[in-house]
């Protein structure tokens, strides 16, 4: 199994580009077409890693998912602007769509917007998983803050996804790896019994 690595997948997104002779965010505001009325995936992403998120998109629509990312599905939403339109519009979309993906890179970590959806598909739906994309010679995951409270996702040796629980400390801060420690997406997509999700060890502390 693999993560995904920031030169390859802004490569993808570059050679999707350049096939279309635009840059990496024309292209991601021309594909845009109707709403659909499901999604297997919402994409929680940023402007500002144009280059990854079409890497990402084109990498996940290849699989074979319905993805809503919103440059593509709704590019004439100002996402610089906090609206109650706009808001309306994103937990629309996440309340059409099956699970959530957070895209974990640099520039995830300035953007007020995708903690925001985060919160609300947690409370609202359920099935969340990080996508996180490191820097080359980076070998290990261990999400930032809260989203390590969450399952992230790598890539199989056939290219499929697969989700992964995150490792947890114990009371004593032993590291804990829960069976079963990893699923297929679809599975984790398909079956909600198990969101993957690191399981309460411990007391709250204060």
């Amino acid at each position: 199994m693999a993560f995904l690595r920031d030169t390859e997948i802004r490569a993808r997104g570059r050679r999707r580009a350049k096939a279309q002779g635009v840059s990496a965010e024309e292209v991601l505001t021309r594909v845009s077409r109707q709403p659909r009325s499901h999604y297997d995936i919402f994409l929680s992403q940023t402007i500002r890693d144009a280059e990854i998120v079409l890497g990402v998109y084109d990498l996940l629509t290849s699989l074979g998912y319905d993805v809503f990312c919103d440059w593509i599905e709704a590019p004439a939403v100002d996402r610089s602007e906090v609206t109650p339109a706009n808001a309306a519009l994103v937990r629309a979309i996440m309340g059409v769509s099956d699970t959530f993906v957070f895209l974990d890179t640099d520039g995830a970590a300035q953007s007020l917007w995708m903690c925001w959806e985060l919160g609300w598909f947690d409370g609202g739906r359920g099935p969340i998983a990080v996508l996180p994309v490191l820097p080359d010679g980076e070998h290990y995951y261990r999400g930032r803050e809260f989203l390590g409270l969450y399952p992230y996702v790598e890539v199989d040796e056939q290219g499929r996804l697969k989700v992964v629980r995150p490792v947890v400390a114990g009371p004593g801060g032993v590291m804990i790896f829960e069976a079963p420690n990893s699923r297929s997406f679809e599975s984790w997509r398909t079956d909600p019994r198990d969101f993957m999700r690191p399981r309460v060890i411990g007391g709250v502390r204060r």
